[in-house]
């Protein structure tokens, strides 16, 4: 009887469920907008996962010290990679949660800047299926745009890319950030 009741309890609930997919949408949010933030400021990123990161940690110091007493010696070492790891993921999803107003501020407060293009080096091209991808130089800092154009395939092979430059159409943002609006890529 005990043993149905602890299956029971370890299965997640439909509130547990759509908890779990509205935090996974929540974040989508956070990266969607942080791909069109080009130089975005992973200093703050860092920042808040290590605030989160401390915060995570204090609170969950005493149940894992309780557990970690009952634990098989053998165990042990696994016992605290698994919890560590737990630990620093969801201080990453949270962190990319917190960082979602300011995303949005950074895109809102560019609306009002004029629209500039900048040239850039490309630095690879990939056009696999799935990641299909641009690597580029933008301000002394190489980025990676996700994204596809029929011409991508014509000059991926053999540094034919190197011929061309990636234009970027974009707004100043804060923090030193650009925002994109759109991209093609061109001959030089």
């Amino acid at each position: 009887m005990k043993r149905k009741d602890v299956k029971k309890s370890n299965k997640l609930s439909a509130i547990d469920w759509m908890k779990l997919i509205g935090f996974v949408l929540v974040y989508f949010l956070f990266i969607k907008s942080k791909d069109i933030i080009l130089n975005f400021p992973y200093w703050l990123m860092f920042t808040v996962f290590t605030i989160v990161l401390v915060i995570c940690t204090i609170l969950q110091f005493r149940k894992i010290q309780e557990d970690y007493v009952r634990i098989e010696k053998k165990d042990k070492f696994l016992f605290l990679g698994i919890n560590i790891l737990k630990i620093a993921v969801i201080a990453y999803f949270v962190s990319g949660v917190i960082l979602i107003p300011f995303n949005y501020y950074t895109i809102y407060s560019s609306k009002k800047n004029t629209i500039s293009l900048e040239k850039c080096e490309i630095t690879g091209i990939s056009t696999y299926s799935k990641n299909r991808t641009i690597f580029y130089k933008f301000r002394g800092r190489t980025n990676v745009l996700y994204g596809f154009k029929p011409i991508m395939e014509i000059i991926k092979d053999q540094g034919k890319f190197k011929k061309y430059y990636l234009v970027l159409e974009g707004k100043e943002g804060i923090c030193d950030t650009y925002i994109l609006e759109g991209w093609n890529i061109i001959q030089k």
